[in-house]
């Protein structure tokens, strides 16, 4: 394969780190992949930055890139899943005041934020609201860049978020915010962030997903290995990568309930079951109505991806 300029675009969440890790390795290099990593600063700017061509590929939301591909979401932008990258690792976060109620019927009325409105984050919370006897329309749920929601918990502008590591982390070494669940315990195993590639390029370049597999496989098989934790923390929290706390990433680099379980090997490749979590939670919401479920589990796939599930 020979060298492709690539422009990725990621958030500063930790599930999007094997990206950083695949560049700062030359992983990508060794794929044949001429990659430039772009650090985005809310998955709206991720969306619209696939959509007209800013970006090749990116770190994303399953929901959100169904939104795109069916046209729910801005100008319809077909994509292709090239990559599970990782599942579980976002955690719900609650005021210390709330998160001490025994009775969440006080939740009524109150400001949620997720990281975007077709997201894990929303549907998730929505689950874990409704499993609680509170009706998601009973409350509003607006959206803010994960970085952002500490500073809204601590200022009362929101009475509690949903967002990946290590957010709720930092929102509880500040006593701004308690964690009262996990996706790992809401949904086990849900899939979390995808990588996908404009369905243009993906076309023009069939050995892209594979190779970006590759590479991506190389960086979450090092975020695995113990020995390697505090180094690639030290190296994720430069000013230039996630910007966060060493400790904060070391810790939630750890394989604990809660923080992110990366793919590797075969694990990467998509399935439309992933896709199918998506939609199925999308269709309670109300958000695919008159969409077909069977269309938009499969959408993102290629033909080749299609016979891993049956």
């Amino acid at each position: 394969m020979t060298d492709q300029k690539r422009r990725i675009g990621i958030l500063r969440l930790l599930d999007c780190a094997p990206v950083i890790i695949a560049g700062e390795f030359g992983f990508f290099t060794d794929a044949g992949i001429d990659a430039t990593i772009s650090i985005e600063p809310s998955w709206a700017n991720i969306a619209d930055k696939l959509a007209y061509g800013l970006l090749d590929a990116a770190v994303i939301l399953g929901p959100l890139a169904l939104a795109m591909t069916l046209g729910l979401r801005g100008r319809p932008t077909a994509l292709r899943l090239a990559a599970t990258i990782s599942r579980d690792g976002n955690a719900i976060v609650l005021a210390p005041d709330l998160a001490q109620s025994a009775d969440l019927a006080a939740a009524n009325g109150l400001r949620f934020a997720v990281v975007h409105a077709y997201s894990t984050h929303d549907l998730l919370l929505r689950d874990w609201l409704a499993a609680r006897g509170v009706m998601p329309e009973t409350v509003t749920i607006i959206t803010l860049p994960p970085a952002a929601m500490p500073a809204a918990l601590a200022s009362g502008a929101i009475a509690g978020f949903c967002a990946g590591a290590p957010w709720g982390a930092v929102a509880a070494r500040e006593g701004i915010g308690t964690i009262v669940a996990t996706s790992a315990t809401i949904a086990p195993g849900h899939p979390e962030k995808l990588l996908v590639i404009r369905a243009d390029v993906a076309d023009r370049n069939p050995m892209l997903a594979a190779a970006l597999r590759h590479a991506i496989g190389a960086a979450t098989a090092l975020c695995q290995m113990p020995d390697r934790r505090a180094a690639l923390a030290a190296l994720l929290a430069q000013p230039g990568n996630l910007d966060l706390p060493a400790d904060i990433l070391a810790e939630a680099l750890v394989p604990l309930p809660g923080n992110p379980v990366f793919m590797t090997g075969t694990a990467l490749r998509p399935t439309p079951r992933d896709l199918l979590w998506s939609t199925d939670r999308l269709q309670r919401a109300g958000s695919l109505s008159g969409i077909d479920a069977l269309t938009a589990k499969t959408i993102l796939l290629t033909p080749a991806d299609l016979p891993t599930e049956g």
